[in-house]
């Protein structure tokens, strides 16, 4: 079976988790049979799943880090998200509508599971409760692709995206999933998320993406102002392509009239200039990013970007070439 062994003794609903010396509520594990479970948007004319689906591909997304702590009536606080609770799901929804326009497109087939991902608060502290609390996400996450497989996906090729803890979660993925699925996976966008040589070394299953138009390969970049505005439980990181000029050297490339985006060669990140580093700042998030750390626009930046090159790529992978009129607008930076 997927990925990484189940974790029993946490998927009751009452169930209580030391986390650093504390009690905490776990909600039920979701019932990916439930279609409650799931963000799903078929094109139009597509059959349903036991039917040929009109789809050349699908997307599987995993969502960002959505919710805060909460505490649940016993009083236990919660560190997880619960899809059954209608706050969350509201949460949920601005950010899997926001991929479905990037990703889908309206081609493609989007199913975005919600699981039970770690709040914010964990993310806020630091590297060790992050590690310690995401197993169980990663759980369901893995649980979730493998009922999208066996009951979804009817053989089709898939892109596999996430944005920050669904970047994390992405990775993971690629890292245990079999070569055999791993086959039909045109790519794998683990946007605002770190890899690092250790892991490429590990996995030969990561590999980098380099230009616009290779298929197998994983997208991943890190935007900020300098280089000292990196998140610090997103860095260090050694993978990053520029998603203007699909490009990994250190050549500007135009966002827009006014703002450039340079990959930093050294540490890794896109360097954009242009911007006013205090508009996109938000306090309740200072500790993690700082003004200049631009992680919560990272599909927002690079939307139109992001939508030609997952086409471009799906053509690719399936052998539809693009017309002339859909290839992406890549400026050529190297001259």
């Amino acid at each position: 079976m997927l990925l990484i062994a189940a974790l029993a003794s946490m998927m009751i609903s009452s169930c209580r988790n030391n986390s650093g010396g504390t009690d905490i509520f776990i909600p039920s594990a979701p019932d990916w049979a439930d279609t409650a479970a799931w963000y799903i948007s078929l094109p139009s004319g597509t059959a349903g799943e036991d039917s040929p689906a009109a789809a050349a591909a699908d997307i599987f997304y995993i969502l960002p880090t959505c919710v805060w702590d909460w505490t649940a009536g016993d009083g236990l606080v919660c560190r997880y998200s619960d899809y059954t609770r209608t706050d969350h799901i509201e949460a949920f929804r601005p950010s899997a509508e926001l991929a479905e326009s990037i990703f889908a497109q309206g081609r493609y087939g989007f199913y975005c599971p919600y699981y039970r991902q770690i709040s914010l608060n964990v993310w806020m502290d630091g590297d060790e409760a992050v590690e310690r609390l995401f197993p169980l996400s990663m759980e369901d996450v893995s649980e979730a692709f493998g009922y999208y497989l066996e009951h979804y996906n009817d053989g089709r090729p898939f892109v596999l995206a996430g944005f920050s803890q669904g970047g994390k979660a992405v990775v993971e993925l690629v890292k245990h999933t079999p070569a055999s699925v791993l086959e039909r996976m045109v790519a794998a966008y683990a946007i605002g998320y770190r890899i690092s040589d250790d892991e490429l070394e590990q996995y030969p299953s990561l590999v980098p993406a380099t230009d616009s138009a290779g298929t197998g390969t994983v997208i991943s970049y890190n935007s900020v102002a300098e280089p000292e505005d990196a998140c610090p439980v997103l860095s260090p990181t050694d993978v990053c392509i520029n998603p203007v000029s699909w490009t990994t050297c250190a050549v500007p490339a135009r966002l827009n009239d006014s703002v450039t985006v340079t990959v930093d060669t050294l540490h890794h990140l896109l360097l954009v200039e242009g911007l006013d580093p205090a508009h996109y700042a938000v306090p309740s998030l200072s500790s993690i990013f700082p003004a200049g750390n631009y992680h919560l626009q990272e599909l927002n930046f690079y939307q139109d970007h992001l939508r030609r090159n997952t086409d471009l790529r799906i053509r690719n992978f399936t052998g539809n070439a693009p017309d002339a009129a859909d290839t992406p607008d890549i400026p050529d930076t190297r001259k």
